[in-house]
């Protein structure tokens, strides 16, 4: 009973994830940066304060948590082979390869696609399974603190005329702008191909996120390995204590990362320090929000349903991201409906929002006729090299 409430709370919480990131998606309009039209009736008064309120809680903690979970299911995977007699590291790594290219053929529709992202970054958590969870722990600290933010950081403070310039391609980033809203579709496609990857992978380096997805990564293959959710009951006091604990830390680094306007910093200094708090304000925010969740789980899931639905949403998180990408680029992008200029924040998370609701309904539909949503068994049909694994639940 223990595993299968483990399993339930994974699924669950993987839904939950998908659900902040169908939301931030939408309204930053699939990184549709650009203003929209103050004329528009769908542009409201509020649209600043709902932009800012859904950046603060899900801007970088919902990609948190599935680099969390990823951590998790990589051991759950190799450590289920593993009792079997099967060595089953090459063929996650081959599993990993297959992840990238289906990350990369989604990221030609929309530039910020993750999975390749942790396709690459996942390949040393074949080498450090067998690692013991103490020093992955250590190596997880040490991936927290942002080594290389922090060096520069020093070297601002040595040096007051130290310059820091972040590369993200020479324009490339305003080129992809201009392209999202007035390109065409193979337009769209030419450019994320190459230039597009330049900006996300800068991106991603310069604001830490490198450091903090595989420090995720390995707390979640640690959590997996010690069985800390197999009985969440027996550990709600414990899981209370770490929520709350982050909640103050993060409120205190957040009161000091908006203090940082008045001190008598440099640029620099100002943009590092910055970027190396947001990065522990994510961290926190992140596994604040997980405790919460599985407190909520604890709690409320004999009386409600949500997390079964939730549950049925996130076992097909690879086809609803995916999806989400497609129909969203179809809504925003100039090549399609081109609402990126007539939707304000709030309709944008009205958009999203209902997105949300119709994908919950269509995977809880789908569940009930068929094992896999439709890219997990693509997937895994690429990993074993076999279509003829069953999809439907009344195949042998």
């Amino acid at each position: 009973m223990a595993k299968k409430n483990r399993i339930l709370i994974i699924d669950a919480l993987r839904g939950f994830a998908l659900l902040g990131i169908i939301l931030i998606h939408c309204v930053e309009h699939f990184e549709i940066f650009q203003p929209t039209d103050p004329c528009s009736p769908f542009v409201l008064g509020a649209d600043d304060d709902v932009f800012d309120t859904v950046i603060f809680l899900v801007g970088g903690k919902a990609y948190s948590i599935f680099a969390l979970l990823f951590g998790y299911s990589f051991f759950i995977q190799i450590h289920s082979q593993e009792i079997k007699g099967v060595d089953f590291r090459r063929t996650f790594l081959w599993r990993l390869a297959v992840l990238f290219g289906i990350g990369l053929l989604h990221s030609l529709v929309y530039r910020g696609d993750i999975l390749h992202i942790y396709a690459l970054m996942g390949t040393p958590l074949i080498a450090l399974y067998t690692v013991k969870s103490r020093t992955l722990l250590i190596l997880a600290g040490v991936c927290v603190l942002q080594v290389p933010l922090l060096v520069l950081l020093v070297e601002s403070f040595y040096d007051p005329s130290y310059v820091y310039t972040p590369y993200y391609g020479d324009g490339y980033f305003e080129r992809g702008e201009s392209l999202y809203t007035t390109g065409s579709f193979w337009d769209v496609v030419r450019f994320n191909l190459y230039e597009a990857r330049v900006v996300v992978w800068t991106w991603t380096y310069h604001t830490g996120r490198f450091f903090q997805l595989m420090a995720l990564f390995l707390v979640g293959l640690v959590i997996a390995r010690e069985r800390y959710l197999e009985n969440l009951k027996a550990k709600r006091h414990q899981i209370a204590f770490i929520g709350y604990f982050c909640l103050i830390m993060m409120l205190l680094s957040k009161l000091y990362q908006e203090a940082i306007t008045s001190f008598q910093w440099t640029e620099a200094q100002a943009i590092l320090v910055t970027t190396v708090v947001q990065s522990y304000l994510n961290l926190l925010y992140t596994v604040a929000i997980c405790c919460g969740f599985i407190l909520s789980y604890v709690y409320l899931s004999k009386y409600i349903k949500v997390f079964t639905y939730m549950a049925s949403y996130g076992r097909m998180s690879l086809t609803n991201y995916m999806l989400q990408a497609v129909v969203g680029v179809l809504i925003f992008y100039g090549f399609g409906l081109g609402w990126w200029d007539d939707l304000g924040a709030t309709w944008s998370l009205g958009v999203g929002s209902g997105l949300f609701l119709v994908q919950l309904w269509f995977s809880q539909q789908w569940l009930r006729y068929y094992r896999y949503g439709l890219m997990e068994w693509f997937w895994r049909a690429l990993t074993y090299r076999d279509f003829s694994i069953p999809i439907r639940k009344n195949d042998r």
